[in-house]
């Protein structure tokens, strides 16, 4: 068996968020002693949260370190090693092994996801070692991937209003107020790859799709 060694987009117990003071003005959020034209992601637009810390603590499973998470969705790299994926031949496209969010889906479908691609070997890695992936998963290879939006905490200028807050790209208002965790990630024409996905699940997503 080979040694368990966790993912690398796994948030570890050393790591926290650690940046100055958030300031909100009429251009938007910004953090304490600079203007946000400098401090946005320069590909996005956004204001994004600054993490430190070794990674070297204990691994919190099913949790995604925000600054692993955004290099990897952004770049399409393997949650587990960070290494670019290999695609399915044939135009099948990238890899994804998705928990409980694609449990409404009619294939082919569009999913929009937080997860990173993974690549196969450590997909199947992490069906055998995961507990969570075991009692249900679906696997999908998707053509086209595209980010749309951000997770993050929204604020007005009392100060924060709601974390957890879905804010795509298209709302330019709201874009300004958002200081982002996750980069999500549209995976467009997904489709099932029944070689990982287990019985029960591919059932379950037949019946979705009113397939006998």
């Amino acid at each position: 068996m080979k040694p368990l060694i966790a993912p690398a987009a796994a948030l570890r117990a050393d790591r926290r968020p650690d940046h100055p003071t958030v300031v909100v003005d009429d251009v938007g959020v910004r953090y304490a002693g600079g203007e946000r034209r400098h401090q946005v992601d320069q590909d996005f637009g956004v204001l994004v949260e600054r993490w430190s810390g070794p990674a070297t603590g204990i691994p919190q499973y099913g949790v995604l370190d925000p600054e692993v998470q955004w290099k990897a969705a952004d770049r399409r790299l393997c949650a587990h090693c960070l290494d670019s994926p290999e695609r399915e031949p044939g135009g099948a496209g990238g890899l994804w092994l998705l928990r409980g969010e694609a449990a409404r889906c009619v294939w082919p479908a569009d999913i929009r996801t937080t997860t990173p691609p993974i690549c196969r070997e450590h997909a199947e890695l992490a069906l055998e070692r995961c507990a969570t992936l075991r009692g249900g998963h679906l696997a999908v290879r998707v053509p086209e991937v595209e980010p749309v939006g951000v997770i993050g905490t929204l604020y007005d200028k009392g100060g924060p209003v709601s974390a957890d807050e879905l804010v795509l790209f298209t709302d330019a208002e709201r874009l300004r107020f958002v200081l982002a965790r996750y980069l999500v990630l549209e995976l467009r024409g997904a489709v099932l790859d029944r070689t990982l996905t287990g019985t029960r699940d591919v059932s379950r997503a037949a019946q979705r799709d009113g397939a006998t």
